[in-house]
């Protein structure tokens, strides 16, 4: 009776499990297990202590390129590859960070030329380019380039006019750029992007570093904020 108890405990507790989860489910194993790599890469950076994340970061790489050697074309396995990579040389930092995020520049054009333009994660690989193109220094030291950076952020703008992340960063590049209108312009963009249903713990992330920026732009900006919308130009 009490093994019996213990069985039917067991699988009332997987069917809950299985409940969580159905868009990874009805996925499949390409699927799930990409969103598995998007869940915890959110968890690492946004939740996890910072003397935790190297380590952290560099499992979840591990796991991230096996992923990417099972699928070889596809685009959003390369991309997440590229931005596991990226995230965990800011962890590591110094001349190896720096090797590291060249590597991740190289996967990204690489998904950038077999990705179908159709795809979601055309707006990513614009603006993962975008965002390494404006952070990285310029040659000799490495590629970083201001105006290739506004072509790829712009890119990601054109094809997603409301997204999180393409203002995020659009936002993020502007202020550096002291252009601190405009810059909140596209974070309040960011800050008001429609939720993403599975990625919940990276929106939460991202939209707090967002109103971080905004702000710094609206305390340096001398032009009212209040009533900005976003900008044509910018998609």
């Amino acid at each position: 009776m009490v093994c019996m108890k213990h069985v039917l405990l067991t699988l009332i507790g997987l069917y809950a499990a299985l409940l969580t989860v159905p868009s990874a489910w009805a996925m499949g194993d390409y699927g799930a297990e990409l969103l598995a790599i998007q869940h915890t890469w959110a968890e690492i950076k946004y939740r996890m202590p910072k003397s935790e994340r190297r380590n952290a970061f560099a499992s979840l790489l591990r796991k991230a390129e096996s992923f990417q050697h099972m699928y070889p074309d596809k685009a959003d396995a390369m991309v997440w590859s590229a931005i596991v990579l990226y995230n965990y040389a800011g962890e590591v930092r110094g001349i190896k960070a720096l090797g590291m995020v060249k590597k991740s520049y190289r996967i990204l054009h690489r998904a950038e030329k077999v990705n179908p333009k159709s795809l979601a994660s055309d707006a990513l690989i614009h603006t993962a380019l975008g965002q390494l193109y404006y952070k990285m220094p310029g040659w000799p030291i490495a590629f970083g380039d201001d105006t290739k950076a506004e072509k790829y952020l712009l890119g990601g703008i054109e094809r997603t006019p409301h997204g999180l992340d393409a203002n995020y960063f659009m936002g993020d590049y502007l202020l550096r750029k002291k252009q601190y209108h405009r810059a909140a312009i596209h974070l309040r963009q960011a800050i008001q992007a429609p939720a993403r249903a599975q990625r919940p713990i990276a929106d939460a992330g991202r939209k707090a570093d967002a109103l971080k920026l905004l702000r710094q732009a609206e305390a340096q900006s001398i032009v009212p904020l209040q009533h900005s919308s976003p900008e044509k130009s910018d998609g």
